[in-house]
């Protein structure tokens, strides 16, 4: 395991470069993108034993953290959807020059997923697969699922929950979800989600992994299945949600989806 950082001047990005266990493995790189918020700090340790699997298995992975999270450069209220793709390919342009291949694998988290399927559709030539792990399906969707965080993490007399931040907010108004900002412009960005046609359409071999069935799972529309490019696997398993805070679960690893999520790549 080798943390380290890359990217550019304005964007320095914080990574963590996990090698394949075999000395004699093939050149298989894979970028790992995590979840935003509270969500993050609850699936670290999922995200890491992932990387650990994939590097047993062959894959030299590397886990990084968005511009404006975690340790890389940034405020929390500079983060907005387009820097993370953009980030996103600098990841594999990072794992790329390491491993000496121009082809990877992107595996996602809920938003991390969400902005993987995204660079995936745009820059199929240089994606070899995708797995999005309960990604993000509906913009609106994931802001009504922020903004019931957000007002449990804060108490309110009138008992009325606190506003989401809309594109008419004043500049800068932040709507704080568990000690994370999610300013207006961010929420404009999660508005406009909709996972539906890039799954309709892959263009590379793609297996959504679900362990949380929400609404906007119905509406998705019907995709070619198959192991081929421009394939689509629907999987749904019953298994730990590492991003959500559970007392009778935290820390616990969700091992059954781990595996199926490699054995799916092997």
């Amino acid at each position: 395991m080798t943390p380290f950082y890359f990217g550019t001047g304005a964007r320095r990005l914080f990574g963590i470069y996990e090698p394949a266990a075999s000395a004699g493995a093939t050149k298989r790189a894979a970028v790992l993108c995590h979840p935003w918020g509270s969500e993050y700090l609850y699936a670290h340790r999922t995200m890491r034993q992932l990387a650990v699997r994939l590097a047993a298995a062959g894959f030299h992975t590397l886990r990084f953290d968005f511009f404006g999270t975690g340790d890389s450069a940034g405020e929390m209220t500079d983060a907005d959807l387009g820097g993370w793709e953009t980030d996103t390919e600098l990841a594999m342009e990072e794992i790329g020059d390491i491993v000496g291949t121009t082809r990877v694998t992107l595996i996602g988290l809920r938003l991390g997923a969400t902005v993987a399927a995204t660079v995936a559709a745009r820059r199929s030539g240089a994606v070899d697969a995708v797995v999005l792990w309960d990604p993000v399906v509906s913009g609106p969707e994931y802001l009504r699922h922020l903004e019931s965080l957000g007002a449990a993490s804060r108490p309110r007399p009138d008992r009325r929950p606190a506003p989401v931040p809309t594109a008419e907010s004043p500049a800068g108004q932040a709507l704080e979800v568990r000690g994370f900002p999610l300013t207006a412009s961010m929420t404009r960005d999660l508005q406009s989600i909709a996972l539906g046609p890039l799954l309709a359409a892959p263009v590379t071999r793609t297996l959504m992994l679900v362990s949380e069935r929400s609404p906007s799972h119905e509406s998705l529309p019907a995709a070619p299945a198959g192991h081929g490019a421009g394939s689509l696997a629907v999987e749904f398993v019953t298994a730990v949600c590492p991003w959500i805070e559970d007392p009778g679960s935290m820390g616990v690893v969700p091992v059954e989806a781990i595996q199926r999520i490699v054995k799916w790549l092997e």
